[in-house]
């Protein structure tokens, strides 16, 4: 324990330091050149006062109540049709095609007013179009406001079909909640220029390849898919907290915590400011990237792999590769117990996996299923001990570096701590602090991003990626030699 618990500390630090925070939501008194959550939640309440699907009579009077808003701000407002949808375009002045659009979905679901879905995309553009437009509105900045998202992205589908060539950046904004960090978890187009821009915006809403590289994997649609396909660059928000209430009844403003909106809307303003005057320059790199607190660290994929290696390669071929079939091994009994975990919740809960139910009942399960996951580590090193415990660690992580960077950054610093503790305890203290950093931001996320389905992936987490933590208590050390007498 008294290597262990300098370790633990650091990684406590780091991932306090790197714990998402929302800001303050600002008044309606904010300077007018600065974004309020408050002007825009005067929207939102306004235009999601009950649901507004494709074709309704409230749809129709929310879109002119837009259109009616960004002329008054100058912009020259095009309502087009396309077949039974109608999407908003706005642009400043003789502006062609070309530069900066803001995008959200005008539409909701029938079930529900869609105050966040995506309510909280149209008032946070409206709001941001207001603080850019004081003067003039910027002669490279538009807006487009969708139909029939929820009804397939008819609308985006549509506009993308008869949308001249042009380059164009967009930043969309949606939502599957209503209230936690916001998340830009999609970039499309080269990672080294959009990447520097949102550095250089100073954007606090959570970033990581991590979720980029997982959301790309997996079947989920927004309209930003439908210009990344076309060829658009640009970012892709959400909210994701409060999922219970996605897509139902309880989608109204008065769950929309102010706080999350303020952040988009600081994000989307600076990330405009960024780009109106600016397009990303071709670049074919790739690159790992998370958020750390206010900051976002960015590496290269091959620097990713370089440390993997690195870390690999302090694996002995005996008895480590032994701990690393026997961490599989417990891997593989965490998931398994996590599954029937989720069985048994269905079982007992028949609507566990709808999404109007995922977060309260899962929360019923949260820490049975993680507590799976500590229990077996606990067993993996009472079994095995601590050095072959390292051993699955280092060899994990490292290679999972290797092959899959953008998202195996995240197990890069505890497989160092366990490549580095049995050497020297002191030198695990620093990537023990940047695994907190790194683990801090994903554990926070993990539940809202996942909701009931994750039990499976809470029961095997802490085995992949805090067996550090219970390493380093390997067979005791060789007894000293003790020179012969005479």
């Amino acid at each position: 324990m008294r290597t262990e618990l300098p370790i633990l500390a650091a990684a406590a630090v780091g991932a306090t330091l790197a714990w998402p925070r929302l800001p303050t939501a600002s008044g309606v008194d904010t300077p007018e050149i600065a974004f309020s959550a408050a002007r825009a939640l005067t929207h939102v309440a306004a235009w999601s006062t009950s649901p507004r699907p494709v074709k309704s009579v409230r749809h129709d009077e929310v879109v002119q109540l837009l259109a009616t808003e960004l002329e008054s701000q100058g912009f020259v407002v095009e309502q087009q049709r396309p077949g039974a949808l109608q999407n908003l375009v706005a642009s400043a002045p003789g502006a062609t095609q070309d530069g900066l659009w803001l995008v959200a979905h005008s539409d909701s679901v029938p079930e529900g007013p869609g105050a966040a879905d995506d309510g909280l995309g149209l008032g946070v553009i409206t709001e941001v179009t207001r603080a850019l437009s004081l003067d003039r509105v910027p002669a490279h900045l538009h807006v487009l406001f969708t139909d029939g998202e929820e009804a397939g992205l008819r609308g985006a589908e549509a506009f993308v079909r008869t949308a001249p060539t042009a380059e164009r950046l967009a930043i969309n904004i949606d939502a599957r909640g209503d209230q936690g960090p916001a998340y830009m978890f999609q970039v499309a187009g080269p990672s080294s220029a959009l990447l520097d821009g949102w550095q250089a915006s100073g954007c606090t809403a959570q970033a990581t390849s991590l979720a980029r590289t997982v959301y790309d994997l997996l079947p989920n649609d927004t309209d930003f898919t439908v210009l990344q396909r076309s060829g658009w660059n640009g970012y892709n928000f959400a909210l994701i907290g409060g999922a219970d209430r996605y897509h139902s009844a309880g989608d109204t403003v008065a769950n929309l915590d102010p706080r999350s909106v303020q952040q988009v809307g600081d994000c989307v303003l600076a990330l405009a400011r960024t780009w109106l005057d600016r397009s990303p320059a071709a670049d074919t790199r790739s690159f790992a990237y998370a958020q750390a607190g206010p900051w976002t660290w960015v590496l290269p994929t091959w620097v990713i792999r370089a440390l993997g290696l690195l870390v690999v390669a302090t694996l002995r071929p005996r008895p480590r590769l032994r701990g690393v079939a026997i961490g599989a091994s417990v891997a593989l009994a965490a998931l398994v117990a996590g599954v029937l975990l989720e069985g048994l919740a269905v079982a007992l809960w028949p609507g566990f996996t709808a999404p109007v139910a995922e977060i309260p009942n899962a929360l019923r399960l949260i820490v049975p299923a993680f507590g799976i996951g500590v229990l077996s580590c606990l067993a993996w090193r009472r079994w095995a001990g601590g050095e072959l415990v390292d051993a699955f660690t280092v060899a994990f992580g490292g290679l999972a570096a290797v092959l899959l960077p953008t998202a195996g950054y995240l197990l890069l610093p505890g497989a160092a701590v366990a490549a580095v503790r049995s050497r020297s305890p002191t030198f695990a203290l620093l990537p023990a602090f940047l695994a907190g950093i790194t683990l801090g931001p994903f554990y926070a996320g993990i539940g809202d991003a996942l909701t009931s389905r994750m039990l499976p992936l809470l029961a095997v987490l802490p085995v992949m990626t805090v067996g550090w933590v219970f390493g380093g208590v390997g067979s005791p050390p060789p007894s000293p030699v003790t020179p012969a007498a005479g």
